[in-house]
């Protein structure tokens, strides 16, 4: 394995990269056709030498690694900052309500969230997983990941809802009907 051609490569997919992002931006006025085809050509030669040092396989995987790196790369040094305007009060998003807060709220917040947001989201993954109408390894699947994103939605919502009463009934209603439909066809039958 030759350090001296992996730089090469590498050098060439920066190359290839950087020409193509000129003639982006370039291109509003007119297309530069030499930027385009020295990118894709240098983008080319780089992946041909990854792919000579470690073999296609790897030198494939390592290109495409390279490449974005590359990317972000010239993304990066392309990158102008710039200070916002002062935005209207109307355009600013709203804020959770602010509420005085005391350890007994911040308790019962936490096993909102935490707790009362797992069961409920457990129990809709779970019904998923047991009443739609897919293959045995889809609905497994697709309960297993709607499982962590309701959860996290959930203690999203939890913890920027002022209101405990109300995510106590929507999460306690959520969980029996999600619960009732995973398991009471089962126990009926």
């Amino acid at each position: 394995m030759g350090v001296g051609e992996a730089i090469a490569g590498t050098l060439l997919l920066l190359i290839g990269v950087a020409g193509l992002a000129l003639s982006w931006r370039r291109s509003r006025r007119a297309v530069r056709w030499h930027l385009l085809l020295v990118g894709w050509l240098s983008i080319a030669g780089g992946f041909a030498v990854y792919a000579r040092v470690w073999g296609a396989e790897v030198g494939i995987a390592y290109g495409c690694l390279a490449l974005s790196i590359a990317a972000y790369a010239v993304v990066a040094a392309g990158i102008q900052l710039r200070t916002a305007p002062e935005r209207a009060l109307r355009e600013v998003a709203l804020e959770p309500e602010e509420r005085p807060t005391n350890w007994r709220r911040a308790v019962a917040k936490s096993l909102l969230a935490i707790v009362l947001s797992g069961i409920a989201s457990i129990g809709v993954g779970v019904a998923f997983a047991v009443s739609i109408p897919m293959l045995v390894q889809d609905r497994i699947m697709l309960g297993g990941i709607l499982v962590p994103v309701l959860w996290g939605a959930g203690m999203a919502w939890t913890l920027s809802d002022a209101r405990l009463l109300r995510a106590t009934i929507v999460l306690l209603t959520l969980s029996a009907v999600s619960y009732g439909i995973a398991f009471l066809p089962k126990v009926l039958s």
